[in-house]
């Protein structure tokens, strides 16, 4: 049986859309499922941990964005029960870097082939993530977008991804960098006026912002780009814009590392975003767990 959790504030409705397709495929192939539909974490977990006390699940399966789906990934994990992802957001980030189909014809059909993945996960000090550990600017641009009336307007014409580009103006501009000691794999790196760290498994966030254009899914290693030294004008003008064009960046200010696990001290509450959920610290420990998720393969 399958466990469908469906966000109907995905995708302005696009996530209930796809569902009754999904459904009506569903109940052609007479493949059993129990559906949730809500945009509450609590009772999505709620939900699966009812059908788990008295079903055997074949797997999750997830209809909305990134969000919806960080929300589940820590218990199909820890419960190792196979996630599938039709994605329905804004942004889709985990989607785009598994090449995971849109078309609800196709991801039944996938369904149906059943074929996963091991894939790699974050783990931001317990709490366990798919795409990037977003911490400093880039964290603080990411929560103002989400956050922004000008992101639901964008939403409506196809243009939600835009909303980062517009949050990060406003929020560079008005960010104080922050002093940071960084251990990665037992070694130090210090930088004493730091902007973002982002902490990859996924090339992209934000709607397809490549910030770790190197990072890949199941190379045990987390890719990890810092953002420091510079200053205002040459972040805003000059690095940022090119940040955003994904490619790697030859720069003192830009310094690309891979590592298994990484510890963060600020010298001040940072917020950091994982999967689009926001946690104020100054200090994170973040692991690479290897081959921790079954993904299905709903890839076109």
């Amino acid at each position: 049986m399958y466990a469908i959790i469906v966000n109907p504030s995905s995708g302005r409705g696009k996530a209930t859309q796809l569902f009754q397709r999904v459904e009506q495929l569903l109940i052609q192939h007479n493949m059993p499922y129990e559906a949730l539909l809500s945009d509450s974490t609590e009772a999505s977990n709620q939900f699966l941990e009812n059908l788990l006390g008295s079903r055997k699940l074949s797997a999750v399966v997830v209809i909305g964005g990134d969000g919806t789906t960080g929300s589940i990934v820590q218990l199909a994990a820890e419960q190792s029960i196979p996630l599938a992802i039709l994605p329905a957001g804004s942004g889709n980030d985990a989607a785009r870097a598994f090449r995971l189909t849109h078309d609800p014809l196709v991801f039944v059909e996938r369904l149906r082939d059943f074929s996963t993945q091991q894939v790699d996960l974050l783990d931001v000090d317990g709490k366990l993530g798919i795409t990037i550990a977003a911490a400093g600017v880039d964290a603080e641009i990411g929560d103002k977008a989400n956050h922004s009336f000008y992101k639901s307007l964008l939403n409506k014409i196809g243009l939600g991804g835009l909303a980062y580009p517009f949050a990060a103006i406003h929020t560079i501009s008005t960010f104080t960098p922050f002093e940071v000691n960084l251990s990665i794999d037992d070694e130090p790196y210090f930088w004493q006026r730091t902007w973002l760290i982002a902490v990859g498994n996924t090339p992209s966030y934000g709607g397809g912002l490549r910030v770790c254009p190197e990072a890949l899914t199941n190379d045990g290693l987390m890719h990890i780009t810092v953002a420091h030294t510079a200053n205002l004008p040459s972040l805003l003008l000059r690095l940022f814009p090119k940040l955003l064009q994904g490619n790697l960046i030859h720069s003192p200010s830009i310094t690309y590392l891979t590592g298994t696990t990484i510890t963060l001290e600020a010298n001040r509450n940072i917020l950091l975003i994982l999967d689009g959920e926001p946690i104020h610290a100054p200090h994170f420990t973040i692991r690479l767990q290897s081959e921790a998720l079954k993904l299905v393969d709903t890839s076109e």
